[in-house]
């Protein structure tokens, strides 16, 4: 699978989706607590819920949009993948100034919805690129490294909420979405086309 050049490009959006996705999950809870004065329960349950609602709607209208869109080219999923990315990156800027609950709501559902529907095409993008037999082994990796560089975010998150604020680093994860989707559109433009029609001719020879 590491002989694949679209197959590093998914590892390297793992790797920044995941270092953003954990940052949110451990910290949004603390953020609506000591920015709104919520209850412990009330806050850990608005930063979960928010998050996992909206990530799942998108992930059923994701999967229904890629398929429809990439019927019959499938290289169009990894543009799908970096265009959601890239119209759910600011969502987070709002982090910057002092927004009402309902405004991080908004912007934290729309976040999440988005990487939802760019989500849906992680595992079919890596099926048109890693022969049969690997693919286990390629969402195992995937999966490693998201799960790594979103523990090595957590951590650093806890080093910089004293100096930045937990709204700064919100806002900075961001920054790893944006670089997520220019990955994957630079993915999408220069290797997955011949990547598919590799794979295509080595399931043909086998």
């Amino acid at each position: 699978v590491l002989r694949v050049p679209s197959y590093w490009v998914l590892l390297g959006e793992s790797m920044l989706s995941g270092l953003g996705i954990w940052i949110f999950f451990t910290w949004l809870p603390l953020y609506f607590r000591e920015t709104f004065q919520m209850p412990l329960a009330a806050a850990g349950f608005a930063g979960t819920f928010m998050l996992q609602i909206s990530v799942v709607l998108g992930v059923l209208a994701g999967g229904w949009i890629s398929d429809r869109v990439s019927a019959n080219a499938p290289h169009r999923r990894m543009l799908l993948y970096g265009i959601f990315y890239l119209i759910g990156a600011p969502c987070l800027l709002l982090f910057l100034g002092t927004p009402s609950f309902t405004v991080v709501a908004i912007g934290v559902s729309l976040f999440s919805f988005m990487r939802g529907l760019a989500s849906s095409n992680d595992n079919p993008t890596q099926c048109e690129i890693v022969p049969p037999q690997f693919r286990s082994t390629g969402v195992g990796i995937m999966n490693a490294v998201a799960t790594a560089s979103g523990g090595c975010g957590v951590l650093l998150a806890g080093f910089l909420k004293r100096e930045v604020g937990l709204g700064g680093i919100f806002a900075s994860i961001s920054v790893c979405f944006f670089a997520a989707a220019i990955l994957l559109l630079c993915g999408y433009r220069f290797l997955i086309r011949k990547d598919i029609a590799r794979a295509q001719a080595n399931a043909r020879a086998a």
